[in-house]
C-alpha cells in the first residue's frame, strides 16, 4: 500500500508491507534550508496519542534526548501485519540547544495482511546478528568452537535452543515457521493431497506436520534430494571393517584396487540427513506405517535437488503453491534471511504440478532418443515454458523451472535488469552471474534529473565475490551491502551497545539466502522475480530448481521492496561502522549541528540525491 501527503514544502511517501513502513520524505529548497532533521511520530488506530519512534544518535553536548533523524528515507520495523498508522514528520529548525518544530505532516496508511490477495509473502527475521537480538537474549551468550570458512575458531553465539520457552525461535522466526506449518496443516482429511519437492529436509516439526496431515488422511508424497556418494571400506586384520569418507579427487590417493579396501556408494550427507530426520517422526497408528515408508521419492539424477515447494490440492485439483527460498531446517527458519511465499492460483499450481510429476520419475538429465519415456529434465522444461524474451505478459505470474538446455534465462534476467527505468534491488547470496555482473558494473545512460540506482545485498564480499564486488562497486549507481555484524569495540557500555552474534544454525551462508530480483518496483508496473535459484549457470541448467516472475503486483513490489531495504539499511550500516576507527565512530554517534547533513542529498549524481528522489 502506498499513500502520499504534503504541507509547506514537506512531502511524505509511505510504503507499507506486512512488518515494514518505507518513509520516503522530501523538503523544498526552501523547506530544507536550516533544516536540522525530522521528528517521526506514530500512532496505531484512529485515536490515541502519537509516540515518538526512536532516534539512534542525539546532537553532540545536548543532555536533553532529542529524537531527530537526518534522513530523507526512514523505516518502521516494528509494525504488525494489517493494521492501520499515522504517521506525523515533523521538520526541526533553530538550534541544537533549542529546537524549534515546524507544522507537521502527517499521513495514514495500512500494513498489508500476508493472507490477502492471491500472494501471501513470510520474511523470517534475519538479522540474529542484531542489537535487538543481543538486547533481547544476550544474557545466554555463550563461546562456542565452530568452524568458519574452513578453519576452527572460537565464537560467541546466543544459541535459540537455550532460550526459555521457545522466545527466541518465535522472535526470529517472524511468522515464518508459523505460516509453513500452517500451509502443510490444510491438508486435513483425505481429499487433499500433498506433493513437494525438497532439498534439506532435516527440521523436525516440518517433517512431523507432513507425516501427521498422512495420518489425517491425506495422500503425502515428497521427492527429495537423494544423491550418492562413492564410499571406501577399509578391512583391518581383526575382519571387522572401518568406513572411511573420500571425495573424488581423494581416492585416487588410496589403493582401493587391493584386497582390503572395497568401495561403496551411499547417500550423500543432504539425503543421509533427510532419511535421519524422517526416522525421527513416531506414528499414532501403526496402520500408517507403510504409507510413512511410501512418502519419500528419491531425486538421484540431478546435480542438486534445489527445490523448496509444496503444492495443496483439493479433491484431485491443484490449488495452492508454497514456494520460496526456505529450506525445511531450522537454519532455513531461523537463522539466514529466508522468505516463503503462497501463491493461490490454481493455473500456477497446475504447472508445478506437472513439473512435479515429471520430477517423480527421477529423469535423465537430457534425452538421448526421442520418445517421452525418454525425455530428459533440461528438454521437458525448456519444451513447457520457452526462454522468456522481452518483458513478461502485463499482470502476470509466469512460473520458470530448471535444469534448462542453456543459461539463456539468465540473459533475460540481466535483460529486465538492464531495461529497468528507475531502480533495481537485488540479492546474491552466493556470486552473480557474468551476464548479470556485466550489466550491473556498467553505468546507465539516463536524461539529466531522472534518478536511477541499483541495490545490491550480498551475502559476503569475500571468496568469489571479492573481484566482482571491486568491480562493481565502481559503478555510482549502485549502492552494495554485504551480511554483517558489528564488531566489538572497547566502549559499548558508554556507547549503549550490545556484542552482536549469530545464531550457530548455519555453517555455510550466514546471513543472506533469498534469491529475488526487483524491477522497478516503486512504479505501478513492477516486475518480481523469486524462488529457489541463484541467479547462476548452475541453476538455470543444472540444478533442480523453480522461480516466479511476477509483473504488475504493487503489493508484492512493496512486500519485497520494504523487507529489502530492512536488511540492506541494517547491514550498510554496519559495513560502513565496521569501517571507522574509535574516534571516527565516536564522531559518527552525534547528529550534525546544522543543515550541511542535507548536502548529499541534493547533489546531482550522489547515490543519497537518487535515493531522495526514487522514494519521495
Amino acid at each position: 500500500m502506498r499513500e502520499r501527503s504534503s504541507k509547506n514544502g514537506i512531502s511524505i511517501h509511505a510504503i507499507a508491507g506486512t512488518e515494514v513502513v518505507l518513509l520516503g520524505i522530501d523538503a523544498s529548497d526552501t523547506a530544507a534550508d536550516g533544516l536540522l532533521g525530522f521528528r517521526i511520530e506514530r500512532r496505531q488506530g484512529d485515536s490515541g496519542a502519537f509516540e515518538p519512534l526512536p532516534a539512534p544518535r542525539r546532537f553532540k553536548d545536548v543532555d536533553e534526548e532529542s529524537p531527530v533523524i537526518q534522513a530523507f528515507l526512514w523505516g518502521d520495523y516494528v509494525v504488525d501485519p494489517g493494521t492501520t498508522y499515522t504517521y506525523r514528520v515533523v521538520p526541526v529548525y533553530g538550534e541544537p540547544s533549542e529546537l524549534t518544530d515546524d507544522e507537521p505532516v502527517e499521513v495514514e496508511i495500512t500494513t498489508e495482511d500476508p493472507e490477502d490477495d492471491v500472494h501471501a509473502v513470510f520474511f523470517n527475521r534475519g538479522v540474529a546478528g542484531s542489537q535487538s537480538y543481543s538486547r533481547r537474549f544476550g544474557t545466554h551468550k555463550r563461546w562456542y568452537k565452530v568452524e568458519h570458512q574452513g578453519r576452527e575458531e572460537w565464537r560467541q553465539q546466543v544459541r535459540p535452543e537455550d532460550i526459555p520457552d521457545r522466545a527466541a525461535y518465535r522472535w526470529l522466526s517472524r511468522g515464518l515457521e508459523e505460516a509453513m506449518l500452517g500451509f502443510i496443516a490444510q491438508a486435513s482429511g483425505s481429499q487433499y493431497s500433498l506433493r513437494a519437492a525438497v532439498y534439506e529436509f532435516t527440521y523436525v516439526p516440518v517433517v512431523q506436520a507432513f507425516a501427521d496431515a498422512l495420518e489425517r488422511g491425506a495422500d503425502v508424497k515428497i521427492i527429495h534430494h537423494a544423491k550418492r556418494k562413492r564410499s571406501l571400506q577399509l578391512k583391518r586384520d581383526s575382519g571387522a571393517d572401518v568406513s572411511v569418507s573420500y571425495t573424488d579427487g581423494e581416492r585416487k590417493a588410496v589403493d582401493y584396487k587391493n584386497k582390503d579396501v572395497s568401495e561403496r556408494v551411499v547417500p550423500d550427507e543432504v539425503c543421509a540427513a533427510a532419511n535421519g530426520a524422517v526416522r525421527q517422526i513416531g506414528l499414532r497408528d501403526p496402520a500408517h506405517q507403510a504409507a510413512l515408508d511410501e512418502m519419500m521419492i528419491e531425486r538421484t539424477v540431478t546435480q542438486i535437488s534445489h527445490n523448496k515447494f509444496i503444492i495443496l490440492l483439493k479433491e484431485d485439483r491443484p490449488v495452492q503453491v508454497w514456494t520460496g527460498s526456505t529450506n525445511y531446517t531450522a537454519g532455513g527458519i531461523f537463522g539466514q534471511s529466508n522468505v516463503g511465499h503462497i501463491v493461490r492460483d490454481q493455473e500456477v499450481a497446475q504447472k508445478y504440478l506437472e513439473y512435479w510429476e515429471k520430477l517423480s520419475t527421477d529423469p535423465k538429465a537430457v534425452s538421448r532418443k526421442s520418445g517421452p519415456k525418454d525425455e530428459g529434465m533440461r528438454n521437458w522444461t525448456t519444451l513447457r515454458q520457452r526462454d522468456l524474451k522481452g518483458p513478461p505478459p502485463a499482470d502476470s505470474i509466469t512460473p520458470i523451472f530448471s535444469p534448462r538446455l542453456t543459461t539463456k534465462m539468465l540473459d533475460w534476467y540481466a535483460g529486465r535488469l538492464a531495461a529497468a527505468d528507475s531502480c533495481v534491488f537485488f540479492t546474491a547470496a552466493f556470486t552473480v552471474a557474468n551476464q548479470i555482473f556485466e550489466k550491473v558494473k556498467k553505468k546507465k545512460q539516463v536524461a539529466a534529473g531522472h534518478p536511477y540506482q541499483r541495490y545490491l545485498l550480498l551475502e559476503s564480499i569475500t571468496g568469489l565475490m571479492r573481484k566482482k564486488y571491486r568491480d562493481m562497486v565502481k559503478c555510482p549507481q549502485n549502492r552494495i551491502a554485504w551480511g554483517d555484524a558489528l564488531r566489538r569495540r572497547d566502549d559499548e557500555a558508554e556507547h549503549n551497545q550490545f556484542i552482536e552474534t549469530l545464531t550457530g544454525l548455519n555453517d555455510h551462508v550466514e546471513y543472506l539466502h533469498t534469491k529475488y530480483m526487483l524491477i522497478d518496483p516503486l512504479s505501478d508496473d513492477p516486475v518480481v522475480i523469486t524462488g529457489s535459484a541463484n541467479f547462476s549457470d548452475a541453476s538455470t541448467a543444472k540444478n533442480d530448481e523453480n522461480m516466479l516472475v511476477i509483473r504488475g503486483n504493487t503489493r508484492v513490489a512493496d512486500i519485497f521492496l520494504g523487507e529489502f531495504m530492512r536488511l540492506f539499511n541494517h547491514f550498510h550500516w554496519r559495513n560502513e561502522a565496521n569501517r571507522l576507527s574509535d574516534e571516527e565512530a565516536e564522531a559518527r554517534g552525534y547528529l550534525c549541528p546544522d543543515d550541511s547533513w542535507t548536502e548529499p542529498y541534493y547533489t546531482e549524481g550522489s547515490q543519497l540525491h537518487a535515493e531522495r528522489l526514487l522514494f519521495a
